[in-house]
């Protein structure tokens, strides 16, 4: 005797062909979910990177137009002054208010603050914002980073009436040129700007630029004025 089964219609599986096609329409869906979480992360970290970059910029410019504020001071006449004006660092002297009748100098430059580092850690780029205070006593901590990856620094020196000058007993403003770079590359991104410092006003393509890098590094330029409110008076 044979027996017969019959079965609903709401008892039958799925068939071959509807099973690849839930798979394929799922392929797709989880393809477009991972392509936008890519996108939205690689968004999400580019401005990260412009965060950092930024801050690390207006940390740089935030502590040396704060010290050159106080080149110069002196309360006391006991000479301190602006003792090296150059184009990329600058050192003053001013009153050390921890010591009796004694000046601290004060040293900005960058340099590479991972070259020396136990153990080594050169990145072979000379892109760290130093600071360097000797005591009047003589006694230095060495240049300590104040902000990492700042990579061009320029000095522009101003007399009374906003001209350039090279005598140190003239300079009554500086203008600072920071160019900070960001961390890490973005693929996305290709940098192709150039820069101008304030050394070049008018942009000129014989004065000094900075780039085009043609990299894959975003970048920030700030330029501000600094009055010298302790000097020539």
């Amino acid at each position: 005797m044979v027996l017969s089964v019959n079965h609903n219609a709401g008892e039958y599986g799925f068939t071959l062909v509807e099973l690849m096609i839930a798979m394929a329409v799922g392929g797709i869906v989880m393809g477009a979910v991972m392509t936008s979480f890519l996108s939205q992360h690689r968004s999400y970290l580019a401005q990260d990177e412009v965060v950092e970059m930024q801050q690390n910029a207006r940390v740089a410019m935030d502590m040396l137009t704060r010290d050159i504020r106080s080149a110069g001071y002196d309360p006391n006449d006991l000479g301190a002054a602006i003792v090296t004006a150059g184009a990329n660092n600058l050192v003053f002297t001013r009153e050390d208010d921890l010591a009796a009748n004694g000046l601290e100098t004060i040293a900005y430059s960058l340099f590479d603050a991972f070259a020396s580092a136990v153990p080594p850690t050169n990145d072979g780029l000379v892109d760290d914002l130093a600071l360097q205070i000797t005591t009047a006593a003589g006694t230095s901590g060495g240049r300590q980073v104040v902000a990492e990856n700042i990579s061009q620094l320029e000095f522009r020196y101003l007399d009374e009436d906003g001209n350039v000058t090279a005598n140190l007993a003239d300079i009554r403003s500086i203008q600072i040129s920071i160019l900070a770079v960001a961390g890490r590359p973005d693929q996305n991104f290709t940098n192709t700007m150039t820069y101008y410092p304030a050394s070049n006003p008018t942009e000129s393509p014989l004065g000094t630029k900075w780039g085009p890098y043609n990299d894959n590094l975003r970048r920030r330029l700030l330029i501000t004025t600094v009055q010298c409110r302790n000097l020539g008076l």
